[in-house]
C-alpha cells in the first residue's frame, strides 16, 4: 500500500525502568513522529490521504471530538497539502473545547460544524450534501482513521520495527483507544514478531463494547493481507480506566511524573500515560524479569498540555 513520505520513529532503551524492573524497556517513539504534530494518527494519516492527494481533493469531511489527535493532525496535513477541511466536531463535554487539539485545528483553518454526540451521524449527512452541491472534489472519511488505510499503517510499523530490532519482544504496551492501531499491531506482531504477547491498555472502553469493533476491523485488515489473523497475541485490560476517558487518577499521575522525569520521555493522562501506567502495574505484580519489554508511545503531548493543571504544582 502507497503512503506519502515520512521517515521511520526511533526505537529506544530506557535504562532507568530497565533497571527498576530487572528487564529489558525500549521504546517506539511515535510521540516523536515527524509530520503533523506526532502521534499514532499522523502515521496513520500518511496512508489514508495518499490517494486524496494524489487525486487532487478539494475538500475532505470527517468528524471527530474536540480532544482527539486525528482531527489535529487531519488539519495540519489538510493545510499542508491544500484540502479544505470540514470537520464536525461534537462533544456533550463543554471543557473539552479547552483541548489543544482544538485549538491548532482552528488555527490550522478548518472549517468546523459544531453538534452534540447524538447527532453526528445527521450532521455529517448534512455537511456532505452540502459540500456536495459545491461540485468541488471531496472525500467523506470515517473519524479516528478507522478504516483499512488506518489498520495497515500499523501492520507496517510493526514491520519497519522489525527492521529497527535487534532483538524479539516479549511483551508490549500500547494504548487502546478505537482500536485502530491496536488491530494493526496485533497482525503485524503475528507476522513479525509472533511470539509476542501485545497488552491493549484501554483508555476508554470495556471489552465487550470492544470485542465486536476491533474483530470487524480485524477481518477487513485479513481480507487485504490474505491472512486469518485473530486476537489470540492480545491481552485486554479494562482495569486502568479510571473512570474513562480523559479520566485520570492519583496513581497514573504518579507514573507520569515519575516517566518524565526519569527518561525525558512526554506521555499523557489520556493516552499514553495509561498505557505506560497499565504496564508499570503489570509489570509489577507478573513474572516478567529478563523479559524483552516493548512500550510503544503513540502520542499525546498536546493532551498532556491541556490537562497539566492536573499535576497541581
Amino acid at each position: 500500500m502507497e503512503h506519502l513520505d515520512f521517515t521511520p520513529t526511533p526505537l529506544i532503551e530506557l535504562p532507568y525502568y530497565s533497571s527498576k524492573w530487572g528487564c529489558n524497556v525500549m521504546a517506539k517513539r511515535d510521540d516523536l513522529f515527524a509530520q503533523a504534530g506526532g502521534g499514532s494518527k499522523a502515521r496513520m494519516l500518511q496512508y489514508i490521504l495518499y490517494p486524496l492527494v494524489h487525486n487532487n481533493t478539494e475538500v475532505l469531511v470527517t468528524a471527530g471530538g474536540p480532544c482527539s489527535n486525528y482531527n489535529r493532525a487531519a488539519a495540519l496535513l489538510c493545510a499542508h497539502y491544500g484540502i479544505k477541511l470540514e470537520l464536525i466536531s461534537y462533544t456533550d463535554e463543554p471543557k473539552e473545547w479547552e483541548s489543544i487539539n482544538h485549538k491548532i485545528v482552528k488555527l490550522a483553518g478548518a472549517h468546523l460544524t459544531f453538534c452534540q454526540k447524538n447527532n453526528v451521524p445527521s450532521t455529517i449527512a448534512q455537511v456532505v450534501e452540502d459540500v456536495s452541491k459545491s461540485g468541488k472534489r471531496f472525500s467523506h472519511l470515517y473519524g479516528g482513521g478507522r478504516q483499512l488505510e488506518g489498520f495497515f499503517a500499523y501492520y507496517d510499523a510493526v514491520k519497519e520495527l522489525k527492521e529497527q530490532s535487534p532483538i524479539d519482544f516479549d511483551e508490549v504496551f500500547v494504548a487502546c483507544g478505537t482500536g485502530t492501531t491496536l488491530t494493526g499491531i496485533c497482525a503485524g506482531m503475528h507476522s513479525f514478531f509472533p511470539k509476542a504477547i501485545v497488552h491493549a491498555i484501554s483508555n476508554a472502553r470495556l471489552w465487550d463494547a470492544e470485542k465486536s469493533i476491533v474483530e470487524d476491523d480485524m477481518k477487513i485488515l485479513n481480507d487485504y493481507l490474505g491472512t486469518s489473523y485473530v486476537f489470540s497475541n492480545m491481552r485486554f485490560h479494562e482495569e486502568f480506566l479510571a473512570g474513562g476517558y480523559a479520566k485520570t487518577c492519583d496513581a497514573e499521575l504518579s507514573t507520569i511524573r515519575e516517566c518524565i522525569s526519569k527518561t525525558g520521555m512526554l506521555i499523557d493522562p489520556t493516552y499514553s500515560g495509561k498505557a505506560f501506567w497499565g504496564m508499570s502495574e503489570i509489570i509489577s505484580k507478573e513474572n516478567l524479569k529478563n523479559k524483552n519489554i516493548l512500550f510503544w508511545n503513540t502520542g499525546g503531548q498536546m493532551n498532556l498540555m491541556t490537562q497539566i493543571n492536573e499535576f497541581g504544582n
